[in-house]
Order: C-alpha cells, then sequence, then structure tokens
C-alpha cells in the first residue's frame, strides 16, 4: 500500500492483496526431505509437469521452471536431502519457479517434507 500524506490525514494511492506483496518479497524456497518419495509430488505443486510422451510413461518427471517473462518467475528452489543428523546435501534447481506462500504452504504439506522455508 502506497499512502501520501497532506496535511493531517492520509490517503490511500494504491494497495494490492497481501499474498501479492508477499510473493513480490520472496525471493525463494529450501525444502527438506529425508528420501526421495515426496520429489514427484513436489514438481507437481512447482509447476505441472508435461504430458508423459507417447510409448512409455516418464517416472518422475521434473519440474519445469516458468519462462522468465510474464511467467511469474521469481525465485530459485533449492532442495535439501537429509542423510542422517548430521549430514545435508543441499541442490539448487536449475532456473526460477514461482514462489508464494501458498506454493510453499502446498509443498509443506507433501507426506515426506519435513520443512519448507522461504527466502
Amino acid at each position: 500500500m502506497t499512502a501520501a500524506r497532506t496535511g493531517s490525514s492520509a490517503r490511500v494511492l494504491h494497495a494490492e492483496p497481501l499474498d501479492d506483496a508477499a510473493a513480490k518479497t520472496q525471493k525463494g524456497l529450501r525444502i527438506f526431505v529425508r528420501d526421495t518419495r515426496p520429489l514427484e509430488s513436489i514438481a507437481k505443486r512447482l509447476q505441472m509437469p508435461e504430458p508423459a510422451p507417447q510409448g512409455g510413461a516418464v517416472r518422475g518427471p521434473p519440474a519445469k521452471p516458468l519462462p522468465e517473462a510474464g511467467g511469474g518467475a521469481n525465485g530459485d528452489v533449492s532442495l535439501v536431502m537429509m542423510l542422517d543428523l548430521e549430514t545435508e546435501v543441499e541442490m539448487k534447481l536449475p532456473g526460477r519457479f514461482k514462489v508464494s506462500p501458498q506454493i510453499a504452504g502446498a509443498i509443506k504439506a507433501v507426506a515426506g517434507v519435513v520443512d519448507v522455508q522461504t527466502l
């Protein structure tokens, strides 16, 4: 929201939904998992995968980054594999993805996802 102050009163010049404003401030997500089971569900929430080619099923299609222009792609996404109590491996996914509080919440609700951090 943008406000202008004139004398002793304030006037609203611009307002936007809170979710839109929050999405602009987020720079990415870190998704923590213990194994590979939730990866397909995470990929679907980052962006719907393309249909499998005819003649063969593709197992666990990777998430595809959104195009930069007009697609709302605004954040980096990293997967953190928690191997044991002392060892984690972080992998940054190539490209940029649409990041929002709703997407973070949907990914956090996936069975097998330990945590989701917004950056």
